[in-house]
C-alpha cells in the first residue's frame, strides 16, 4: 500500500507530460479539421473531447437537427484558436444546408489559407455570394485564390468566374473566361457546354419592349399581353373589353350620350381600356423578369453541380 501511495503521485505528475506534444494536422471524411494527439487547450477541451462534440454535431445534422447543431458550434467558440478553422467551417456548411447563405459565406470565408478546406470553403462561399445577388463580391473571392495553372481548381475558378460574368451579363468577360475551357475534366465538362447555351440563349434573346406592349393593347385589347407570350390573358382582356365596349355601344344606341347608363358603362369601359393598356406593359416587363430568373437559376445550377463533383 505504501509503494501505490508513492507511486500515485509520480503517475499524476507525469501525465500532463504524456499528454503534451507537437499535433499533427489531418482532414476526415467530414470534410473539417481533427487532431491527431489529446493536449488540453486553455479552456479545458482536449482533443479528444472536440472530437467527440464534433461527431455528435456531425450525428445531429445528419438527422435534420440544424438548429441544434448550431447551438452547440457556438458554445465551442471559446475552445481556443487552433480549432477556429474547423469550427467556422462546419458553421458555414451548416448554415449552407439551411439555406441561409449570407451567413453561410461569412464563415467559410473566415477559414484561414492554412486550413485542408481552405479551398473548399472559398469556392462554396463565392457561390453563396453569388447566389445571394453579390456578384461584385464572389468576383473578389475567386480572384484572390492562388491557384497552380493547368490543375482541376485553375479550370474550377474559370467556370465560377464564367457564370458570375453571365450572371452580371458580362458578355465580354464571360468570352475572357470561356477561352479557356477545355472540357478535360469529367466534374465541369457538360457545365461548361451548357454555360455556353446560357450565353448565346442571353446574347440571342429578343428584349421585349413594355413601350411596345401598351401601344399594341391600345391599338386592339389583349395584343399587348400576346406579344409578352401571356396569350391566355391577352384572350381574356379582349373579351372584357370587347364585352364592355358593346354593351356601353348598345346603351348609346338606346338611350343617348347624357344618359346616366350610358355615363356609368362608358366609364367603366373606359377604366377597363386603360387597365388593360398599364397590365400590358406590366405582363411584358413580368416577362422579363421571369425569363432572367430562369436563366440565372440555370446559370447557378451549373455552377453549383461542378463544386458539389469536385468536393463532396
Amino acid at each position: 500500500m505504501r509503494f501505490q501511495l508513492l507511486v500515485l503521485p509520480l503517475i499524476l505528475c507525469m501525465m500532463p507530460m504524456a499528454l503534451s506534444g507537437n499535433t499533427t494536422l489531418s482532414l476526415d471524411k467530414s470534410g473539417f479539421e481533427v487532431f491527431s494527439d489529446m493536449p488540453v487547450d486553455s479552456v479545458g477541451y482536449s482533443d479528444l473531447q472536440m472530437r467527440e462534440e464534433m461527431d455528435f454535431i456531425l450525428y445531429l445534422v445528419g438527422r435534420g437537427d440544424l438548429d441544434e447543431g448550431l447551438f452547440l458550434l457556438e458554445g465551442l467558440r471559446p475552445a481556443g484558436e487552433k480549432w477556429r478553422d474547423s469550427l467556422n467551417y462546419l458553421t458555414g456548411w451548416v448554415l449552407y444546408r439551411q439555406k441561409n447563405l449570407d451567413a453561410s459565406a461569412g464563415f467559410l470565408l473566415s477559414v484561414s489559407c492554412e486550413s485542408p478546406v481552405y479551398h473548399k470553403s472559398h469556392f462554396f462561399g463565392a457561390y453563396n455570394l453569388a447566389h445571394t445577388g453579390d456578384h461584385a463580391g464572389a468576383g473578389a473571392v475567386l480572384s484572390s485564390m492562388s491557384l497552380e495553372r493547368g490543375k482541376m481548381l485553375a479550370a474550377m475558378k474559370r467556370l465560377q468566374l464564367g457564370g458570375l460574368a453571365l450572371l452580371a451579363r458580362d458578355f465580354d468577360g464571360y468570352s475572357v473566361q470561356a477561352r479557356h475551357f477545355s472540357g478535360q475534366y469529367h466534374v465541369m465538362a457538360a457545365e461548361e457546354r451548357r454555360m455556353e447555351q446560357h450565353h448565346a440563349g442571353l446574347r440571342d434573346a429578343p428584349g421585349k419592349s413594355p413601350w411596345i406592349g401598351g401601344l399594341l393593347s391600345a391599338a386592339v385589347p389583349g395584343l399587348g399581353r400576346v406579344y409578352a407570350g401571356k396569350s391566355a390573358e391577352g384572350i381574356v382582356g379582349f373579351l372584357y373589353v370587347a364585352a364592355l365596349g358593346l354593351t356601353s355601344y348598345d346603351i348609346y344606341r338606346g338611350t343617348g350620350a347624357r344618359n346616366p347608363l350610358f355615363i356609368l358603362s362608358a366609364s367603366v369601359t373606359g377604366v377597363f381600356y386603360v387597365g388593360n393598356i398599364l397590365g400590358s406593359a406590366t405582363a411584358v416587363r413580368r416577362t422579363n423578369k421571369e425569363f432572367n430568373h430562369e436563366m440565372d437559376q440555370r446559370i447557378l445550377f451549373d455552377m453549383h453541380i461542378p463544386l458539389r463533383n469536385a468536393f463532396n
